[in-house]
């Protein structure tokens, strides 16, 4: 098995490095009891009659984790192998001068003294551990510095007392925790790297099981469509009666514009459709929504908007919006068969004042699985009974939404029963942007 040097690469080439800033960076919370261990053995160390060199110790760590510190600012979340060479220097040269303080206080002899040694020894094993081994260069530094760190320890006990028992006890005892902790990494290495392989795998599994449940769906879709259409054009063209032959061209027609309305809504969940986007006021696009939900709700059903005062006009697609926030409430009401309350909210987004107009709606349905609140957007999966749904409305929605900059979310309601949709849309035009400019998906 072999192990990269940064974390694995992407089909492009690219590097995430998201991961290691976060988990590198040397002034956070987590550090601070390392930090408080090294602060008392500087001052052991300073106490013991040593301040210059203690005080040259001292601007050195400073200085490494600030280097350090600046390499990890200055490295982008994704970029090629090379970006990531500044931050394994910098972890080299903190890594040795923590080092040098850890065996010098070995070799001052004291109990106090080779205590506090073992404890920087114990924390550089356990960092090892919990960070290093996420790469491959930087965790077979740790291990080899380490080693190297326990058999000078080591030497030094059998040039001081070859002949005491307590020599013999430490170093077998020092030896077998090398070995060990080793042990314990390198299983712990291999397990993420069969965790990750496993996990790519799935997603993999899952986008091709996604892929075939989307190209069946379309295929059958207009399978259907075409049958109808060359069935009445066939028809027609054999019917004598002038009557009967416009009724059967009507029924192809109307076959023809369903086709045409399936691939608008491809279209969308692909955030390929073309947008008209114009700044509007929400309750503006607002007012036609109640007349149109009422031919969709039934007798048990109702219907509750609630449009916060003084808001900003949002950047959208108006048409497209009135049909998706249609959509979710279409869903809302199958999720209701026996009827219930559906409330609609439009307001500022709490994320982002002044910035994004949130759009949300909450019903009291069952509810949506936590293992289906990710699947329920991809094309063609549905929940409803067969014949019932062609499991394109929310996908259709959510690609309107990100093609228009915005961003959409599906909860859970308190309690389990109900769901909660909402999305947020840009505010005001991006600059440069113009009304009524067609907005084409790049």
């Amino acid at each position: 098995m072999t192990w990269a040097a940064y974390p694995s690469e992407d089909l492009d080439g690219q590097v995430d490095y998201s991961e290691v800033k976060r988990l590198d960076a040397p002034f956070q919370g987590r550090r601070l009891p390392l930090l408080v261990l090294l602060a008392i053995c500087c001052a052991l160390v300073a106490l013991r009659g040593q301040p210059i060199a203690m005080l040259g110790w001292c601007v050195a760590l400073i200085l490494s984790m600030g280097l350090h510190h600046i390499a990890l600012m200055r490295l982008p979340d994704r970029g090629d192998r090379q970006a990531g060479r500044g931050i394994v220097a910098t972890q080299i040269l903190t890594a040795l001068i923590c080092s040098a303080l850890g065996l010098d206080l070995w070799i001052a002899g004291g109990t106090t003294e080779r205590f506090l040694s073992l404890l920087l020894l114990v924390a550089a094993a356990l960092n090892a551990m919990a960070v290093r081994s996420r790469g491959g260069l930087e965790l077979r530094f740790e291990l080899w510095l380490i080693s190297i760190m326990v058999l000078l320890r080591i030497g030094w006990l059998w040039y001081g007392a070859p002949r005491a028992v307590d020599t013999w006890i430490i170093s077998a005892g020092m030896l077998a925790m090398l070995v060990y902790f080793i042990h314990v990494t390198l299983e712990l290495r291999y397990m993420r790297e069969d965790l990750n392989a496993r996990v790519a795998t799935e997603q993999a599994l899952a986008r091709q099981r996604s892929m075939t449940q989307f190209t069946g769906g379309v295929a059958h879709d207009f399978n259907n469509l075409l049958t109808v259409v060359l069935g009445n054009m066939e028809l027609a063209r054999l019917s004598v009666a002038d009557s009967e032959r416009d009724e059967l061209m009507c029924e192809a027609e109307r076959a023809a514009r369903r086709g045409a309305e399936l691939t608008s809504r491809l279209l969308a969940l692909s955030r390929n459709a073309r947008l008209v986007p114009v700044s509007e006021s929400p309750a503006e696009i607002m007012k036609p929504i109640p007349v149109l939900a009422n031919r969709l709700l039934g007798p048990g059903h109702r219907l509750d908007i609630c449009v916060a005062p003084d808001l900003p006009a949002v950047f959208a697609d108006p048409t497209n919006l009135q049909a998706a926030i249609l959509e979710l409430i279409t869903n809302a009401r199958d999720a209701m068969p026996e009827g219930g309350r559906i409330m609609l909210k439009v307001g500022a987004s709490p994320d982002a004042l002044g910035q994004a107009v949130r759009f949300s709606l909450t019903d009291e349905g069952t509810g949506i699985p936590d293992n289906l609140s990710a699947t329920v957007f991809e094309p063609y999966f549905t929940t409803k009974p067969r014949g019932q749904g062609a499991g394109l409305g929310l996908p259709m929605v959510r690609g309107f939404v990100e093609q228009s900059a915005g961003e959409l979310r599906l909860e859970r309601r308190p309690g389990g029963r109900g769901t909660r949709i909402r999305f947020d849309l840009p505010a005001m035009a991006q600059p440069g942007a113009a009304d009524g400019v067609v907005q084409d998906a790049v």
